[in-house]
């Protein structure tokens, strides 16, 4: 993605050897070099060398150097201490007006507004429209984001726009007319617009923010075009520099490219990279659990700590710069169980970990699900249990199915899935975050981002294909210092994903001992009933040809994105 920053790779590289061939001979004529030249030299080739100095890690969100309004702001939501990305990131971009950056911190450690009180900061002295434009890879994520801007900006009565697909482009094409401050948007609706007869002033846009951006850069993630298309009209007036702000929980190839490309050239801005790790408070618990389950001897033990402690950071340091570490106060776990008889081993951990067993409640709050006595549910049983839990399944057709037995056996919850429409997923996720329904069924499109600060329990239905996926996914629960819970059903076939995301998290998984196979045994008949009961529903409801549509449309969708990627080849090649 080298327009991310410009200009294009090989042309930079041109220019710099250009330019050292110049300095060189200008070096051999007049002898030698001033120090300031040789300190600029310096300073472009290592781009980190631009970071501040740290702050302290007990500062407050008055020695970050906002400005008094936003932290008025920060008073009336509840904030007392910035996170350890806010305490790196925010004095950085208030002080900082030549670089790009490149921030790699955990799920749930404060993200958006570690880049949204430093750009609202600098609005505050210049405003204008549009200044700011916000990419996130889901709907979901883009509608969370919008609404926290509009909150840490009600001071400045801060007007922001969202773009997101499933609603009307006409009205948000008027809405960009008027030139809000920040604009917040999915790649492919707004790169709808941008293609078309009137798209949207672009040019002095002072901030680019790409968040979830090892999602967004992805080789063949489907974003390509469109983050192509918006890259070209952020860059395109010379005189305004577009920092470019990459965030992401994760360290992708991707994301490597991009130091590449941004370590190369001259005459543009550098890029600056920020590993946040956790407080040292953190760690600490993690070593003396480390400590606890190894089996060695005390004696070697205490060695390592009193001796090793310097090694074992750098340790941290090196595997962090690859996935930060998923939260510590999350305990992982997995049920081992035949392919099968997933639903019922699901039906299970949910009945069995749950708060009431996950059942419904009626109109009046009594339970209506009577398989249990009343005395059965004591408070001290009641006390420990998850109060709310994410199921994640793999496909829009299993997320549909599993909502549906869930609901069968007297499980209220809803689904979350890419075949809903946009009306209907909003709803959906605005009924599990006011705790209306406990249990959310969901795809993907529910693993990144979203800050749910009530789920107690995540239960992986089936496992992702991919290592990087389990991260996101496990990171909605014990976000911001929280304890939490995520449970893996494994199957047969499954074993080598379990050794995959051991390695990239670096801690393993424990096995569950609360889910017994007789308790799943037992609900067999219920959920095989449901699971009949919910097939049928969705054939009457027309489930089946719709999922038939939507992988037509993904098929299509790819043969074009192959097509044009032959073509910009061909292209390139004939220039060269």
């Amino acid at each position: 993605m080298s327009t991310l920053f410009g200009k294009s790779h090989k042309r930079l590289k041109r220019k710099q050897a250009d330019a050292s061939n110049a300095d060189d001979a200008e070096q051999s004529k007049n002898g030698s070099s001033s120090e300031g030249l040789d300190a600029q030299s310096a300073e472009r080739r290592n781009p980190e060398d631009f970071n501040h100095k740290k702050v302290s890690p007990w500062a407050s969100f008055e020695d970050l150097g906002l400005a008094e309004p936003l932290l008025e702001t920060c008073r009336k939501l509840g904030f007392k201490k910035p996170s350890p990305v806010q305490r790196e990131i925010i004095p950085f971009l208030i002080q900082e007006e030549s670089a790009h950056i490149l921030a790699l911190a955990a799920t749930g450690s404060g993200k958006t507004a570690a880049f949204a009180l430093p750009i609202l900061n600098r609005l505050s002295m210049d405003p204008y429209g549009i200044y700011a434009v916000i990419i996130s890879p889901t709907r979901e994520l883009a509608k969370q984001i919008h609404q926290q801007v509009l909150a840490l900006g009600s001071s400045y009565n801060v007007e922001s726009a969202l773009v997101v697909g499933g609603m009307d482009m006409v009205r948000q094409s008027c809405d960009l007319s008027k030139k809000p401050h920040f604009l917040v948007a999915t790649p492919g609706r707004l790169g709808e617009l941008l293609r078309g007869p009137s798209p949207p002033y672009l040019k002095h846009v002072r901030y680019l923010v790409l968040d979830e951006a090892d999602r967004l850069l992805a080789a063949n993630s489907g974003f390509e075009k469109d983050v192509a298309e918006l890259l070209l009209h952020c860059n395109r007036d010379k005189r305004t520099k577009c920092q470019t702000l990459l965030f992401s929980a994760t360290m992708t190839r991707s994301l490597e490219n991009i130091e590449e490309i941004a370590g190369a050239g001259q005459g543009r801005l550098p890029l600056c990279k920020f590993v946040v790790k956790a407080d040292n408070e953190e760690k600490n618990k993690r070593r003396k659990l480390k400590l606890t389950e190894d089996k060695g001897g005390e004696n070697a033990n205490e060695n390592k700590v009193e001796g090793d402690a310097t090694a074992e950071d750098e340790q941290e340091s090196e595997e962090e710069q690859l996935t930060p570490r998923i939260p510590a106060g999350l305990k992982q776990e997995y049920i081992f169980m035949p392919s099968r008889v997933r639903d019922a081993y699901l039906l299970s951990t949910i009945r069995t970990l749950m708060s009431n067993g996950g059942r419904a409640r009626d109109s009046k709050g009594k339970k209506a699900w009577s398989g249990r006595a009343k005395d059965e549910d004591s408070d001290d049983e009641e006390a420990g249990k998850a109060r709310s839990t994410i199921v994640f399944v793999s496909t829009c057709e299993r997320c549909a199915l599993v909502s549906n037995i869930l609901a069968e056996v007297g499980v209220k919850n809803v689904a979350l899935h890419s075949l809903l429409s946009q009306n209907r997923r909003l709803a959906a996720l605005g009924t599990f975050k006011s705790q209306q329904v406990r249990v959310l069924v969901a795809t993907d499109i529910a693993s990144r981002g979203l800050d749910i600060p009530s789920v107690d329990l995540v239960i992986n239905s089936e496992l992702p294909r991919s290592a990087v996926s389990y991260v996101h996914r496990v990171g909605r629960t014990a976000r911001a210092g929280r304890r939490g819970k995520a449970i893996s059903l494994v199957s047969e076939t499954e074993v080598s994903l379990v050794h995959a995301v051991e390695k990239i998290t670096g801690r393993p998984l424990e096995k569950c001992s609360d889910i017994t196979d007789d308790a799943a045994i037992k609900m067999l008949g219920p959920v095989t009933k449901a699971a009949r009961l919910a097939k049928m529903k969705l054939m009457d409801i027309g489930f089946d040809e719709l999922v038939k549509k939507f992988k037509e449309r993904k098929v299509r969708d790819r043969k074009e994105r192959k097509r044009l990627e032959k073509s910009l080849r061909k292209s390139a090649a004939g220039k060269n």
